[in-house]
């Protein structure tokens, strides 16, 4: 039965309404939970190996023969809609890594990252069982210099597979770049993780070919502009057809609710025949 006077433009006002203020809401309880999100990159800068014309090729670093040589940034942003103070941020990898000399920056500002109180301990007592170990390399204690070493190992163990920093503040949309020369012992490709035990705040590893604003490999924009296109059509055609408020309303709703994930889909299918029509 098609609607024959302006009861449809009635239904149509409610369900925008109620989308709008359900996807206010839904946005709000999202970000309650803070979101930062991670990246790494891994350029191999040389690695130890034997060549038939060249012979021996040796990789060092400070005098000590090293497998497979890598330089490691990692990019962590703060995705929320909110500043974050605070955050005890933990960078680990696994055991057949080691990290070695570092950089961190916030970037947009001339801030370094300075360590947490738990791992500045660890740091200082590495500091001042390194200079032990020297001065009693002067004087040839070598069973002196192996017990500090076997007490260290632990310390020693912690240094060379993790970093643990304190961050103060970091605003919204500003971002952490952490930089290590690392060290692959093992055949394996390089991994190193992020850990932030905060209340309130999620961390989540996202590919640097993958921008955070994609739905589905479609971008935001996109996805939005064609969902709008689309949901408008349909949004017409059911305040044309049907006459009973409640149901414009609900469906109106669900489709407001969904139309970026509509038109991404939409998005995707059509670059799927382009590809297949194309071969």
């Amino acid at each position: 039965m098609f609607v024959t006077n302006l009861d449809w433009l009635y239904g149509a006002l409610v369900g925008s309404l109620l989308t709008f203020f359900l996807t206010l809401l839904i946005w709000l309880l999202g970000n309650r939970r803070s979101q930062l999100t991670y990246h790494v990159t891994y350029d191999r800068i040389g690695i130890s190996a034997f060549d038939n014309i060249h012979g021996d090729v040796l990789v060092t670093v400070g005098g000590e023969k090293v497998q497979n040589l890598f330089m490691s940034n990692i990019w962590v942003e703060n995705r929320s809609i909110r500043d974050l103070e605070d955050l005890e941020i933990k960078v680990f990898c696994g055991q057949d890594m080691v990290l070695m000399t570092e950089q961190t920056l916030i970037q947009g500002t001339v801030e370094n990252l300075k360590y947490s109180p738990e791992f500045e301990k660890i740091f200082n007592k590495m500091v001042n069982a390194t200079t032990k170990i020297n001065d009693l390399n002067v004087v040839g204690k070598t069973q002196e210099i192996a017990k500090i070493r076997l007490n260290q190992q632990k310390n020693w163990q912690t240094y060379t597979t993790s970093r643990g920093y304190f961050v103060p503040m970091l605003g919204r949309g500003q971002t952490i770049k952490l930089t290590y020369m690392t060290e692959v012992k093992s055949g394996a490709y390089p991994a190193i993780y992020i850990a932030c035990q905060k209340a309130g705040v999620r961390v989540k590893y996202k590919e640097p070919y993958q921008p955070v604003w994609h739905i589905w490999g479609v971008p935001l924009a996109e996805a939005g502009i064609v969902g709008v296109i689309i949901v408008s059509i349909i949004g017409i055609m059911v305040i044309s057809l049907i006459s009973i408020h409640w149901i414009v309303g609900i469906v109106c709703l669900v489709i407001g609710l969904f139309g970026n994930v509509v038109g991404a889909s939409v998005v995707k299918f059509y670059r799927w025949f382009r590809n297949l029509a194309i071969g």
